[in-house]
C-alpha cells in the first residue's frame, strides 16, 4: 500500500487535471452553443437561395452557369476537414478513416486538407496533400470561407478537377456527428429537385438580367454550402471534445474517490502502527520499572 503521503500527492495531481478538463468541457459547450445559430441560420439561407435559382431556372430557359455543367469525371478533388487539436475522443479518428477509405477507391484523386489532424494523418500514411490549409477550422468565418470557396472555384474553373467532393462531421439531421461526404461542384440541375414550393414566376423582370443575376447567386450558394459544411464540422468537433473531457471528469472524481478511500486507511494504518509502537514502548517501560525495582 502507497503511504499517505504520496496518495495525498496522487490526489493534488489528480485534482488539477480535473479542473483543467473541466474548462475544457465548459469551454467547448459555449463554442457549439455559439455557432449552432450559424448551423440554423444558414439552413434557413441557402433553403432559400436554391428557391431563387430554381425560379430563375425555371423561368428563364436560357440561364446557364459553368458550375451547373456536368463533366465526364476524370479527376476528383477531396477537401477533407479535420480538427487542428486533439482530446476529442474518436473525432478526428472517424472522420479521417472514412476519408482514406474514399480517397484510395478513386486512384489518382486530387487531396486538400483542412486541419493539422488530416495534414498529419495523411502524411503518416506517405500521402502528400496538394492544398493543406490551416488556421481555418478553428475559427470558420465567411471571410476565411470565401478564401476557400475562391480556391476550390478557380481549380475548378480552370479545369484543374472535374468534381469537387467534401469529406467531413456532419451536426444535423439523421447523420449527426457521422462522417458524410458531400459534392460542392459541379452543381446539377437534379439538385433543386426536393424544392416542391418553386413555382415559374410570369411577369417578373431581373435587373440587368436574369443571367447576370443567377451569377451573382451561384458562387454566394457555393459559399453558403461550403460555410454550412465548415460550421457543422465545428460544432461536431466542440461537441465530440465537450464529450471527452466530461467524461474525462467524472473518470477523474472517480479516481479521487477511490483514492480518498485509500488515503484514509492508510491513515487509520499509520495511526494504528503508531498506537501499536506506543503501546509496546509502554510495555518495554513498564517492564524496565519492574526489572529496576526488584534489582
Amino acid at each position: 500500500m502507497q503511504k499517505a503521503n504520496e496518495i495525498r500527492e496522487h490526489i493534488s495531481a489528480i485534482e488539477q487535471t480535473r479542473k483543467i478538463t473541466g474548462a475544457m468541457e465548459m469551454i467547448s459547450s459555449n463554442r457549439m452553443r455559439q455557432v449552432m445559430g450559424h448551423i440554423e441560420h444558414n439552413r434557413v439561407y441557402i433553403t432559400y437561395i436554391r428557391r431563387a435559382m430554381k425560379e430563375i431556372l425555371a423561368s428563364s430557359q436560357d440561364v446557364t452557369h459553368p458550375f451547373l455543367y456536368e463533366r465526364e469525371r476524370q479527376h476528383c478533388t477531396y477537401v477533407v476537414i479535420s480538427s487542428d487539436k486533439g482530446f476529442c475522443g474518436a473525432h478526428n479518428t472517424t472522420v479521417l478513416n472514412y476519408a482514406m477509405e474514399k480517397y484510395l477507391s478513386n486512384p489518382g484523386s486530387g487531396l486538400i486538407t483542412l486541419g493539422l489532424t488530416a495534414e498529419a494523418f495523411f502524411r503518416s500514411h506517405d500521402i502528400t496533400p496538394d492544398i493543406t490549409m490551416l488556421g481555418i477550422v478553428q475559427d470558420p468565418t465567411l471571410e476565411r470561407v470565401r478564401e476557400v470557396a475562391g480556391e476550390l472555384t478557380d481549380m475548378f474553373e480552370n479545369a484543374q478537377t472535374d468534381e469537387i467532393r467534401v469529406i467531413y462531421t456532419s451536426f444535423y439531421g439523421e447523420t449527426k456527428r457521422q462522417p458524410v461526404e458531400a459534392r460542392l461542384l459541379p452543381v446539377f440541375l437534379h439538385d433543386y429537385g426536393d424544392i416542391r414550393d418553386a413555382e415559374v414566376i410570369e411577369g417578373i423582370i431581373y435587373h440587368p438580367s436574369a443571367q447576370t443575376v443567377f451569377d451573382l447567386m451561384v458562387p454566394q450558394f457555393i459559399i453558403g454550402l461550403l460555410f454550412g459544411i465548415m460550421v457543422q464540422a465545428y460544432a461536431s468537433e466542440h461537441f465530440a471534445r465537450m464529450t471527452a473531457m466530461r467524461s474525462a471528469t467524472s473518470n477523474a472524481k472517480d479516481m479521487i474517490d477511490k483514492l480518498k478511500t485509500q488515503y484514509n486507511l492508510a491513515r487509520q494504518s499509520a495511526i494504528t502502527n503508531e498506537l501499536a509502537e506506543i503501546a509496546d514502548a509502554a510495555e518495554i517501560l513498564k517492564g524496565e520499572q519492574q526489572y529496576d525495582g526488584e534489582y
